[in-house]
């Protein structure tokens, strides 16, 4: 086939569709950190208590991954990947549950 005629297609249908699987794993992980800390006592003391110290990374990461999926989907008119569907919201309620634990404990611990 020459060079004429082959069908020239734009830049962004010559991309491969994304899924999200990033932001679902990164989402999975960072709500899965804040678990850890209920983990069983024989559980080694720096397994349980290092992850915490993931959540809002792992958070941020989930929605910086997700969001640019979201966006190109809404933009090109497809359906948007799950795993950035899901795993957005599993970011921004990672880092909810996070900022919620810092507003408790410092209201509500150093009153008394």
């Amino acid at each position: 086939m020459s060079s004429t005629q082959q069908a020239v297609t734009p830049a962004h249908e010559a991309q491969p569709r994304s899924t999200g699987m990033g932001s679902l794993l990164l989402g999975i992980a960072a709500v899965g950190a804040i678990g850890c800390p209920f983990l069983p006592e024989a559980v080694p003391p720096p397994i349980r208590v290092v992850p915490l110290y993931l959540v809002v990374p792992l958070g941020i990461c989930a929605i910086v991954w997700g969001l640019p999926d979201l966006w190109r989907a809404r933009r090109d008119g497809v359906p948007a990947p799950v795993g950035a569907r899901i795993g957005v919201p599993l970011g921004a309620v990672a880092l909810v549950i996070v900022a919620v634990a810092l507003v408790w404990v410092t209201f509500f611990l150093h009153i008394g």
